[in-house]
């Protein structure tokens, strides 16, 4: 599993799903806080489609934490104010890059949650799918 994937899963897993990983992933390691949990605010920047120019749409609240489990760090910066989730992140990222055994262990139930999600994501597309309109013109045709 690579580091976005994890930040996804993390960014739509449940609070106290996540909580109960982060536990199993760092069981048996030191962990200690190195910034936050605290709220900042990001600035959203997006590409103009014609000119493809960047522009500051504007500032989203997340939530941030660096932690370390036995000298190795992991950091969550998160969509949103949950603190309590940007940590549990921070732990299992802090896990997945030290190779810790615990986040073996967890990572086909984090994997889950991705299946879960992008079947949701393709259920919701499709109902979109069903909306579409086509539309046609007289000069569209041939005579």
């Amino acid at each position: 599993m690579d580091k976005i994937t994890l930040s996804r899963i993390c960014a739509s897993a449940n609070a106290a799903l996540l909580a109960s990983l982060a536990a199993q992933a760092a069981e048996g390691h030191k962990a200690a806080l190195l910034k936050g949990p605290e709220k900042t605010l990001v600035l959203l920047q997006v590409r103009e489609p014609v000119r493809q120019s960047r522009f500051y749409l504007g500032e989203l609240l997340a939530a941030h934490c660096v932690v370390e489990l036995d000298g190795v760090r992991g950091a969550a910066v998160l969509m949103g104010d949950d603190l309590d989730k940007a940590k549990d992140a921070a732990v299992l990222d802090a896990a997945h890059s030290g190779g810790f055994p615990g986040f073996a262990l967890v990572e086909p139930e984090l994997l889950r949650l991705e299946e879960a999600r992008n079947a949701e994501l393709a259920k919701k597309a499709a109902e979109i799918r069903k909306t579409k309109v086509s539309f046609q013109s007289l000069e569209d045709r041939e005579l």
